[in-house]
C-alpha cells in the first residue's frame, strides 16, 4: 500500500501542529524540525513557512501541506516565546556582533531548544528570524546536549554557555 499524504498527516499531526504553533508564536520566517525516528532510521523533516504552509518529508516522500489543512491534533506544550520586533535586531556577520533587546536572543534560543526537546532523542530545530535588514535574517539551531548555534549570512557562531 503506497504511503500517502493522509497517512503522513496522521502519523505526524502533532509535529505539524507544534511547528505551526511555534512559527506563529515566535514570528519566525521559517521553522525546520528534524524529528529523530530512532537508530538507523531517517528523521522526519518538517519545514514551515510563515502562515503555516508546510513541507513534510517522511519515509523518502515529500508532501506539501497547505496552510489551511487541518491536522486534527493539538501542538505539544511550548515555552513562553516573546519575539522582539525585527526592527530592534541586527547582526554583523563579519564580527558576530548582535544588537537586540536585552534577553530577546536568549528567549528565542531557549524556545528553539525547547522545540527540539519536545520531540526528544537527537531531534534538531532551527528557526530563521528577521532583523531590521530584510536581506540579513539570522538562524538559531538547537539540539539537546549540544551548543546552540546562531548563523547569519555564511557565518556560524556558537552561543556562549549560560545563554539559556
Amino acid at each position: 500500500m503506497p504511503y500517502d499524504l493522509h497517512e503522513a498527516l496522521t502519523r505526524h499531526a502533532e509535529a505539524v501542529a507544534t511547528v505551526r504553533a511555534f512559527a506563529e508564536r515566535s514570528g519566525a520566517l521559517r521553522v525546520v524540525l528534524l524529528v529523530d525516528a530512532g537508530a538507523g532510521a531517517e528523521p522526519t523533516m518538517l519545514d514551515c513557512a510563515p502562515g503555516g504552509a508546510l513541507e513534510l518529508t517522511d519515509a523518502g516522500r515529500t508532501f506539501e501541506i497547505e496552510a489551511d489543512a487541518s491536522v486534527g491534533a493539538a501542538p505539544r506544550a511550548l515555552p513562553d516565546i516573546r519575539p522582539a520586533p525585527p526592527t530592534t535586531m541586527s547582526i554583523d556577520p563579519a564580527t558576530g556582533e548582535l544588537e537586540a533587546p536585552l534577553g530577546a536572543v536568549a528567549n528565542l534560543a531557549r524556545a528553539v531548544l525547547d522545540l527540539a526537546r519536545a520531540f526528544g532523542g537527537r531531534s534538531v530545530a532551527t528557526a530563521d528570524f528577521a532583523t531590521r535588514d530584510p536581506q540579513l535574517p539570522f538562524t538559531i539551531a538547537a539540539r539537546e546536549g549540544e551548543p546552540l548555534v546562531l548563523a547569519a549570512a555564511d557565518r556560524r557562531f556558537v552561543l556562549p554557555e549560560g545563554v539559556v
